[in-house]
């Protein structure tokens, strides 16, 4: 026989100079494809009949190994070492996980989930060494770490689980668990959670930034000072102070001696402090980069500025593929948006390779689908979805009985619902960074050439959040980050109507789609395949977005910034990240 192993070993950890690296034993379930020889039986040709062949043939085994993975250690602590973050906008309010709808880093520096998800993209253990699940899918068992400790010393165990789960139910983000019908304490250290359906969306909830576990007694003990003065969970940094909308300063965990096996670090994070300063302004910050006070920008500069770091020995500059899509957004039941014709025509008007050409300096890519390529859902989809097309666009808002007024300016003549004479005039809300201001002023020139005239109103994150949930949008310029295919229900599904669903889908034959996707398929595989076909039906059904770009990540900071290794779509949302980046002196 000849064997041909395949085994792909990945570098988990780096780190510079001073540490040696450390091979570690591992058992992995691995392929052979194999070439040997059997028997079969065949027919002889020209004859009937029958006999027996030797032949050979390539198959594949599943087989365990042992193989040595090499895990690079990095330097000891330093000690007295602050690792200074910017951040353009504080986007979390809070760090009560029951009760936010947004996370920011500080929350994954703080907390620490279940499951964890690695560089290779796959679910590994994180609080829960391990889990297995039923034949029906309805049972699964988590099997926690022991000795781990909250940040106050009360214990993390499966009793603060259940009660964690429980919270979760009847939190803002229910839905994450919403199946989920009993969490059975078995022992301290294991628990049984039951569903009234496969789910196989648990994991990824588990892994996400939302399901930071919080210590029990502490969340019982401050009240409503939970969140915003105090903030208490297992991870390698702790809450020191947190000024609204300026700063949040992190200390670092002494006793934190649990980061997952996957990731081979070893005790206590490598930093002192964290200090995580807001900064709104783009120049403010890069001068802060480029004088020493900042180590790490969160929101890169403009893309027009980034070539003076790509290349430079004084800076440290990454990039990857980031599940963020950048998107004008119709509110559907809008007398101006309520044909679908009209909503096709803005999409049809976007030059999404002029935009990533002119604004981006090529960074990222044009996106005409929902949901990021590298998750995919959108295989396929993007034959059905507008792209730029003017002359399609004019077409278009002429079917739907607008007509082109002397000033360039659209002018309803039969369109149902809007009053004969009403110009095309509509506020067009965005996010005030430069880089959206920017992108706003751009698309809203391409929607005057098709006559839609977009008045630009400019908005912090929480005002913009706030005016979302009033109701009273028409068009808006936004994005959204998630790594899960799922982000289309939590914007379209009608149970999250008026908010998150703040365009006003209303389809029940898309919710039913949904739900069935989510609760009645047993695999992750099998749901995502399901998830084409529903995008592919979001997009020609309804249309509420017109996708611009998938967002690239980039991250700039000090050249001594070491070992610092985002996660591929996760970005900085990792524990792990936090972990092992250090500073060096």
């Amino acid at each position: 026989k000849l064997v041909l192993l395949l085994v792909t070993l990945s570098m988990v950890a780096t780190a510079a100079g001073c540490a040696t690296p450390t091979p570690e034993v591992i058992e992995k379930v691995v392929t052979q494809i194999v070439k040997e020889t059997v028997k079969e039986t065949v027919v002889v040709e020209g004859t009937p009949q029958v006999v027996e062949k030797e032949v050979t043939k390539i198959v594949e085994k599943k087989v365990t190994t042992v193989v040595e993975k090499v895990v690079t250690a990095v330097p000891e602590p330093k000690g007295d070492v602050t690792l200074v973050v910017a951040a353009s906008e504080q986007y979390g309010e809070t760090f009560d996980i029951f009760n936010t709808s947004t996370t920011m880093e500080p929350h994954v520096m703080i907390y620490e989930p279940l499951v964890t998800i690695d560089y290779n993209y796959e679910f590994r253990g994180g609080l829960a060494e391990r889990w297995e699940t039923s034949e029906d899918g309805l049972t699964w068992t988590f099997y926690l770490q022991k000795g781990v400790k909250f940040h106050d010393g009360s214990d993390f165990n499966a009793e603060v689980v259940k009660w964690w789960l429980e919270g979760m139910q009847q939190g803002v983000n229910s839905y994450m668990f919403e199946s989920m019908t009993e969490a059975m304490v078995v022992d301290d250290y294991t628990i049984d959670l039951t569903f009234e359906a496969p789910f196989p969306n648990l994991l990824y909830n588990l892994s996400s930034s939302f399901s930071g576990i919080m210590s029990k007694e502490a969340y019982e003990k401050y009240g409503d000072e939970y969140g915003t003065k105090y903030a208490v969970g297992t991870g390698p940094f702790m809450l020191e102070e947190w000024v609204q909308n300026d700063h949040l300063t992190l200390v670092k965990n002494p006793d934190y001696n649990w980061a997952p096996a996957w990731t081979g670090h070893k005790g206590p994070a490598q930093v002192d402090k964290i200090l995580y300063r807001i900064i709104p302004e783009d120049a403010t910050r890069t001068i802060e980069l480029q004088a020493g006070n900042v180590h790490l920008l969160i929101d890169a500069p403009s893309p027009r500025e980034l070539p003076q770091y790509q290349n430079n020995p004084d800076y440290l500059f990454l990039q990857g593929p980031d599940a963020s899509i950048q998107f004008i957004g119709m509110k559907v039941d809008h007398p101006l948006f309520k044909d679908i014709r009209t909503r096709q025509a803005v999409g049809y008007a976007i030059d999404r390779d002029l935009i990533i050409e002119t604004i981006y300096q090529g960074l990222g890519r044009a996106a005409t689908t929902y949901l990021s390529a590298e998750l995919g859902g959108d295989k396929g989809v993007a034959a059905v979805a507008p792209s730029y097309d003017l002359d399609k666009a004019k077409e278009l808002l002429a079917e739907a009985g607008w007509v082109m007024g002397d000033d360039g300016i659209l002018v309803a003549e039969n369109v149902e619902g809007v009053e004969a004479g009403t110009k095309f005039e509509v506020a067009y809300w965005t996010y005030q960074q430069d880089e959206y201001k920017r992108l706003a002023e751009v698309t809203q020139n391409m929607l005057a050439e098709v006559g839609i005239k977009a008045n630009i109103q400019l908005m912090d994150n929480a005002t913009y959040s706030d005016a979302l949930k009033g109701g009273e949008t028409a068009l808006i310029l936004r994005r959204y980050g998630w790594d899960n295919n799922d982000i289309i229900e939590w914007f379209h599904h009608g149970k999250y109507a008026p908010y998150p669903n703040y365009l006003g889908v209303n389809d029940p034959v898309f919710d039913a789609m949904m739900d069935d996707a989510n609760y009645d398929t047993p695999t992750w595989g099998e749901r995502d395949a399901k998830y084409v076909e529903i995008h592919k039906y979001l997009i020609e059904k309804w249309y509420p977005w017109a996708p611009i770009r998938q967002r690239a990540d980039v991250f700039i900071g000090r050249s001594n910034l070491k070992s610092f290794k985002p996660i591929p779509l996760k970005g900085l949302s990792a524990t792990i990240v936090w972990t092992q980046i250090y500073v060096e002196q």
